[in-house]
């Protein structure tokens, strides 16, 4: 004797798995994206602030000595 039920509910559960599954694949590649873009503008940002804290960048001759206040 044979149960209908079972059959169809474990049809259903497997059609739920793959449906899962097929969701999960696409999200966990673009969790991998952002993490990956979000680590290189996190070096980036690493780099811009050693350059800045490097020392003082040459200025340019004639620049930030004199204010002209007449101007």
């Amino acid at each position: 004797m044979a149960i209908n039920g079972i059959n169809s509910m474990e049809s259903s559960l497997a059609l739920m798995a793959s449906a899962m599954q097929s969701v999960r694949i696409p999200q966990e590649i673009g969790f991998s994206v952002l993490k990956q873009i979000m680590d290189t503008q996190a070096d980036q940002a690493q780099a811009l602030l050693q350059m800045i804290n490097s020392g003082p960048s040459p200025t340019v001759d004639g620049t930030g000595q004199i204010v002209n206040i007449g101007a």
